[in-house]
């Protein structure tokens, strides 16, 4: 593995605000670190660029071990690129000179300066902009001159710190798709810190979700989306419609879920985590798996609660439908439509077993 992280550890005062963390990167993936707020997400990200020293644990990048358990390399001597936040630009400085900054501190021959310039001002598209200044470019060229900034140096190990956060929804999604094929054509390894799980799933080959300090799972996009290991990964990964209740005959692939003071139950695909969880269980859908039903079902069938529309949105091309069922306890349900439901209509909600799935709460 290019990027090896093993049982580090953060204090602050009494909060462990990373625990026990164990990380692996293979060359030229790109990983997200992903949680809300607090998670400990920029807190690794600076351990890794040598700002915070860990309490304990062992990094190691490339071969070349950047933290022991005592002893960190200085930044310096890392060979790391970073973006963060708010770009960081020296407002004094042209696009030139800002891109240029960490080469001219290395003392590197004028000429090769101009030659490493040119190339990056092809790679992110500002040609011609060389001469111009932080504020007379938009959010998305400020973005990607501070990106050409972190690549001048040819980094081991790119570290991103929320890049995108301070960009529209549009330039955002636009300025992922472009960075993730700059990182791909330069095979760079890269860490990206993000809270927005648009963006994580955008971006990533795989994503780790965070939670207090601690790994909840690593995985690709789409597993982490269809397969949750337990119910915050669930949620934070994407709207995702959970009942609780008390898992039964959960000992194998599939089981089944018996809805609190409902006694109804639920069939679905019991993960792993949950075959071995002796607390309270989730049953996971995706609004968009769900099938929303308008005529009684001619028999009982396996799977099916009966619902009540509240109200009824327009996203993205589909009505998105909230519905309240159950009869002892309501619950609060999401769905897709292709035509608008009336407030207070019955309906019958199937959850798909292929696609539902029980994870510990």
């Amino acid at each position: 593995m290019y990027l090896q992280i093993k049982q580090l550890n953060k204090t602050y005062g009494s909060r462990q605000v990373v625990s026990d963390l164990d990380l692996e990167v293979r060359e030229g993936e790109v990983l997200s670190l992903l949680g809300p707020s607090g998670c400990g997400k920029t807190t690794i990200l600076r351990m890794l660029a040598g700002l915070v020293t860990p309490d304990s644990g062992y990094i190691e990048v490339g071969g070349r071990v950047f933290f022991d358990g005592r002893r960190g390399l200085p930044v310096e001597e890392r060979s790391l690129g970073m973006v963060f936040q708010d770009y960081a630009l020296w407002p004094h400085m042209t696009v030139a000179q800002n891109i240029s900054f960490g080469l001219r501190l290395r003392r590197v021959p004028t000429s090769q300066i101009k030659e490493r310039l040119r190339t990056l001002l092809e790679l992110v598209n500002l040609s011609g902009y060389e001469q111009r200044y932080p504020y007379q470019l938009s959010g998305g060229q400020q973005q990607r001159v501070a990106v050409a900034r972190a690549l001048a140096t040819e980094p081991r190990l790119l570290l991103l710190d929320e890049p995108l956060s301070s960009l529209d929804a549009a330039l955002r999604e636009t300025m992922s798709a472009e960075l993730v094929q700059l990182f791909k054509r330069l095979g760079i390894t890269t860490i990206n810190v993000t809270h927005d799980q648009n963006e994580a799933m955008t971006m990533s080959d795989r994503i780790t979700v965070l939670r207090d300090g601690r790994v909840q799972q690593i995985g690709t996009p789409t597993e982490l989306y269809l397969k949750p290991q337990n119910s915050f990964v669930a949620s934070f990964m994407g709207q995702a419609n959970m009942l609780p209740g008390a898992l039964a005959n959960g000992h194998s692939e599939t089981g089944s879920l018996v809805l609190q003071d409902e006694g109804i139950s639920l069939s679905g695909q019991v993960s792993p985590e949950a075959r071995h969880h002796s607390g309270s269980h989730y049953f996971v859908c995706r609004p968009a798996h769900i099938a929303i039903i308008q005529e009684p079902p001619p028999a009982p069938q396996q799977n099916i609660l009966t619902g009540e529309v509240v109200q009824t949105f327009f996203v993205a091309g589909r009505w998105r439908t909230h519905i309240k069922a159950g009869r002892q306890q309501q619950y609060s349900i999401q769905a897709f439509t292709d035509q608008p439901l009336q407030p207070a209509q019955s309906v019958w909600l199937s959850f798909p077993p292929t696609h539902s799935l029980i994870v510990p709460a």
